[in-house]
């Protein structure tokens, strides 16, 4: 009998040692679940809140303080938090919590709406998801969570406004992969390409790309893939009917936050009626300076013819003023052929007809003329005379009247001209330096812009169209050359460019 008893107490606190054990087990686990539950929530930013009828109280987590603006040690009741509510949801909440007090359900809520924080008074949205909890239809517990959304409500009402931008825009606003498939396409990309939505998207961009210009395609895709913009690209687009129309696109590269390219956004502006009103105008314009060239070639004619005649007349005089009558004659037919080759530049129809000749005698020719204009300036050709090049004799003329009469123009005081050249590795530079007014560092990124003038006091009273440099920027490309400036304010400037040379 003792026995059993003995045995029957070892097995009784066996029992209590393995419940013992099995409870510890459980709360530990209990703890690790509640551990990874507060990480969860820490990691979503999300506030938590337990009000509790027995306690009387509000709880409010560190998150729900921070989103409040409430300090730590801070502790308000929930009639205090109700009256932080905007004016304009108040009412509404108001009554949803009256709603819930006064109800014998137990139920789930979702609200959204707008508090001011207690620290500074800004306005912040937030969400709050809750539980009710009813006991004998009495409301005993209402716990839930509390989320700051104001980042995503001002990101959805940015997106909402550029929506509505890019709807509304009178410029066809199109997104494509960077592979080229169109993502998206706005109401004024179907009214300028005649494609709707449902045709377009999905399909390559290449469909409203002309054959000619599938190349240009490949270049500007490379350029965004390196993260580059491409900006008032003008070129050609077909529409459905088939119609080619020009336009001038802007292209971007879109990144996401970690600065990925993950897609590109072109803007495309209709200019075909600009670009004909500038045919219009260039056409007049040709016509216009062909009609004036042909009577002063012949006053040029007769004005040599009164040089030469002149020299046998005593009285100088007569010499000085036929002389100065065929400068300005020359200047004249200099300035009409500069409007001509820009209008054949424009229509693509100039031609450059290259040759083998000396410099030196062009240069001559050059100086000779720019003599005829200028009284107070030394006029210099530095450079050897044996030197040969490959170029279009009669454009590289333009380019080098142009270069030194505005070396005249812009050194109003006179000074040294000096027309140059000096071999430069495998090329041959050629330059014309003056001491004039100099051009600043912002005004020289745009010299060569058509129509561009420096515009300053020292320059108003100095005539020109702003067309010569970039005429002679235009010349020198279609040579495979460009056209360089080197200059300092007050100082004066030096233009050059790079040909082929052939020394004799």
């Amino acid at each position: 009998m003792e026995n059993e008893n003995i045995e029957k107490h070892t097995h009784s606190e066996e029992d209590q040692h393995y419940k013992l054990h099995r409870a510890e087990v459980l709360l530990a686990k209990l703890q690790e679940s509640e551990s990874r539950l507060q990480l969860a929530i820490d990691s979503t930013k999300l506030g938590t809140w337990d009000w509790n009828r027995e306690r009387g109280k509000v709880y409010w987590s560190a998150e729900c303080k921070r989103i409040l603006g409430l300090r730590a040690e801070d502790h308000i009741s929930f009639q205090e938090f109700l009256e932080r509510i905007d004016i304009a949801d108040r009412s509404d909440v108001k009554d949803k919590v009256r709603e819930i007090a006064n109800g014998s359900n137990e139920g789930h809520i979702d609200v959204r709406y707008k508090v001011r924080r207690f620290d500074d008074d800004s306005l912040r949205w937030i969400r709050i998801q809750g539980t009710v909890f009813v006991e004998n239809k009495t409301l005993t517990r209402f716990i839930g969570t509390m989320l700051d959304i104001t980042d995503t409500i001002q990101a959805g009402e940015r997106n909402a406004l550029l929506a509505a931008i890019i709807a509304s825009s009178n410029d066809a606003i199109v997104g494509k992969t960077t592979e080229g498939i169109i993502t998206s396409w706005n109401n004024a990309a179907q009214k300028m390409f005649g494609y709707a939505p449902e045709e377009i998207i999905g399909e390559s961009v290449m469909k409203i790309i002309p054959e000619d210009r599938k190349e240009e395609e490949h270049y500007i895709l490379s350029k965004l893939r390196n993260g580059e913009s491409v900006e008032h690209y003008e070129t050609r687009r077909r529409t459905k009917a088939g119609q080619l129309i020009d336009v001038s696109l802007t292209i971007s590269p879109i990144k996401d936050d970690s600065d990925n390219i993950i897609g590109i956004s072109k803007i495309a502006r209709d200019i075909t009626e600009r670009k004909q009103e500038e045919k219009r105008k260039n056409d007049f314009v040709a016509m216009v300076s062909h009609e004036l060239k042909t009577p002063l070639t012949s006053i040029l004619l007769y004005a040599q013819l009164l040089v030469k005649k002149s020299t046998k007349v005593e009285d100088t005089s007569f010499l000085n003023m036929s002389t100065k009558i065929e400068a300005y004659v020359k200047r004249m037919i200099s300035m009409i052929t500069d409007y001509l080759g820009l209008s054949r530049i424009e229509d693509g129809k100039i031609n450059i007809q290259k040759t083998h000749f000396a410099l030196k005698p062009l240069a001559d020719e050059v100086m000779e003329e720019a003599r005829l204009i200028s009284s107070n300036h030394t006029l210099e050709i530095v450079g050897r005379e044996s030197v040969e090049v490959f170029a279009d004799r009669e454009k590289m003329r333009q380019v080098l009247i142009n270069l030194v009469g505005n070396a005249i123009k812009y050194s109003p005081l006179g000074g040294p001209v000096t027309l140059g050249w000096e071999s430069a590795l495998d090329k041959l530079r050629v330059y014309v330096k003056d001491e004039g007014l100099g051009v600043t560092p912002e005004d020289q990124t745009k010299l060569f812009q058509r129509f561009y003038r420096v515009n300053d006091d020292d320059r108003q009273n100095i005539a020109g169209f702003g067309i010569g440099l970039y005429l002679v920027s235009e010349l020198l490309r279609l040579h495979g050359s460009t056209i360089a400036v080197d200059s300092k304010l007050g100082e004066g400037s030096v233009f050059y460019f790079h040909l082929d040379p052939k020394i004799s």
